[in-house]
């Protein structure tokens, strides 16, 4: 799979929540390698990260995309009242 960056200026208020719903693999890919990129611009301290229950394919999209990000500090699924295994919150390096 091809890395795909986003070619659009960092904007300064970068979105701290993405939702994924609905996407293909590769979309949500695309998606949260552009969201990762402009929350690390704006010095946002997390990104929330909706991909819903589903089959799982966002969700392990999501996951691998986090693990392989050297940014990306930590993340886990969000407090169940909050959206449980259906929200994969991706804290950053300092």
């Amino acid at each position: 799979a091809q890395k795909v960056r986003s070619t659009a200026p960092p904007a300064r208020d970068a979105p701290m929540e993405i939702d994924l719903r609905g996407l293909r693999g590769d979309e949500a890919e695309a998606v949260t390698l552009a969201a990762l990129d402009a929350a690390v611009l704006s010095d946002h301290p997390y990104l929330r990260i909706i991909h819903g229950m589903g089959t799982g394919v966002v969700r392990e999209t999501v996951r691998r995309v986090l693990t392989q990000d050297k940014r990306v500090r930590q993340f886990e699924f969000a407090p169940r009242n909050q959206g449980g295994t259906g929200v994969t919150i991706a804290e950053f390096v300092a």
